[in-house]
């Protein structure tokens, strides 16, 4: 697939251009991502527009030079990238959308070549739209919280280290991440990086001989409280009680700091994790997001 400077499948979109964004539309892409009918943001770890320039990043310029849609399907690991943002001023939005999905494709091709592109949709118009392009629903994202229930006394582990997370634990917890989660729903190295800068609260357990880290959480602020932003627990080391020695931490930690609600999020058909943090007194919010995907592999495949 090869990024052209101008491709346009309807008399709509006739004598403008797709091209790759560039750090001068900035302004362009601020007014469009607030004003636009139709725009979905999921920064993750990053703000979309800090993204700019980068390969699978793309616009729409019109005719008349204004920018009419943009997209940004941006790498987040080797196997999966992200659509971190979609807005368009066209109507309806697939026709945008048909438009600069498969030159944002061939952009990312050039650094990149993932199993899967991930999306959250927020709104059901973006839903529909990423189903009616080939994407398959992969799970939900469920939102918990927890608010002042009563926590047990610290534990005492004289066989394991729990203490704060530094930098230089980042290549072994991105390690524990990467085994805990599986090669979708793991985080890149650089996203735990900026977790854990804007962390108010990071730990690790460690193997006290070794020094080997068996688990790690990140919390971070929220506006009523705390966020645990991150929680895992290498397989080899689940079973044993570190997951709920780090999430009862963090919640110390946050009561303490006068935090009225702390929330997190894990996947809907996580069994284990749902039942852990039940029990420490979270409680399911009416916060629920789909999680779709299209599989990059399936096309290739086709395409052979």
């Amino acid at each position: 697939m090869t990024l052209t400077a101008s491709w346009a499948p309807s008399s709509r979109l006739q004598g403008g251009k797709v091209r790759e964004t560039t750090l001068h539309d900035r302004s362009a892409l601020a007014a469009l991502t607030h004003f636009a009918p139709y725009a979905h943001q999921n920064p993750g770890w990053a703000a979309p527009l800090s993204r700019l320039g980068s390969p699978g990043f793309v616009a729409h310029e019109a005719a008349d030079g204004q920018v009419d849609a943009a997209l940004a399907v941006l790498p987040e690991t080797e196997r999966v990238a992200w659509v971190r943002l979609f807005a368009t001023t066209l109507s309806p939005p697939t026709l945008a959308w048909e438009a600069i999905w498969p030159q944002s494709l061939a952009s990312l091709s050039r650094v990149a070549r993932p199993r899967w592109v991930a999306a959250m949709p927020f709104t059901d118009w973006f839903r529909e739209l990423l189903a009616a392009a080939g994407f398959a629903h992969a799970g939900y994202v469920d939102v918990l919280a927890w608010m002042s229930h009563p926590l047990p006394e610290p534990q005492q582990r004289a066989d394991l280290r729990l203490r704060a997370m530094t930098p230089s634990d980042l290549p072994a917890v991105s390690a524990v991440d990467a085994a805990a989660f599986g090669e979708f729903w793991r985080l890149a190295p650089d996203a735990l990086r900026m977790a854990l800068a804007r962390s108010v609260w990071a730990t690790v357990i460690t193997e006290p001989t070794t020094g080997s880290v068996l688990g790690f959480q990140i919390s971070t602020p929220s506006p009523l409280g705390g966020h645990l932003a991150r929680l895992a627990v290498h397989p080899d080391a689940q079973g044993r009680g570190l997951g709920r020695w780090l999430v009862q931490d963090a919640l110390r930690f946050f009561r303490r700091n006068g935090a009225e609600r702390v929330t997190l999020s894990t996947q809907g058909d996580n069994a284990t994790a749902l039942a852990l943090y039940r029990r420490l007194g979270f409680r399911l919010t009416e916060e629920r997001y789909p999680v779709y995907r299209y599989d990059l592999s399936a096309e290739a495949a086709s395409d052979g």
